[in-house]
């Protein structure tokens, strides 16, 4: 926020305005990982007995909760789209705390104004 506080409150409020231009469509969105699993079969005379196994298979982890995760099959057709809705939800993320920190010191300069 130390950059902040040199900036004038009219830049301040631009570069507000330019953030919430690139915020991404807040309907595709998701949070997670993806994961890469691979399986074993359980045949003895399979080469999964011995590699690594069966894969890979792709899954979005989503932690619910402490302690409490689901994972969702990506089937291959989704996981770039599904990729790109995780970037987005990071993105989201970033510019959310960077207009924080605009709003934060317009507050403290006394100069947070209701939306218009």
């Amino acid at each position: 926020m130390a950059e902040q506080r040199k900036r004038s409150s009219a830049s301040l409020r631009a570069k507000r305005k330019k953030l919430l231009a690139a915020l991404p469509d807040s309907e595709r969105i998701l949070r997670g990982s993806i994961v890469e699993r691979y399986r074993k079969c359980g045949k003895p005379g399979c080469h999964c007995a011995k590699g690594k196994g069966h894969g890979p298979a792709y899954y979005l982890s989503v932690t619910l909760g402490v302690g409490k995760t689901r994972s969702y099959y990506l089937p291959t057709r989704l996981r770039k789209l599904v990729g790109r809705y995780l970037h987005n939800f990071k993105k989201l993320r970033e510019l959310t705390e960077q207009l924080v920190e605009i709003n934060l010191e317009l507050l403290e300069r006394g100069e947070l104004e209701p939306r218009e």
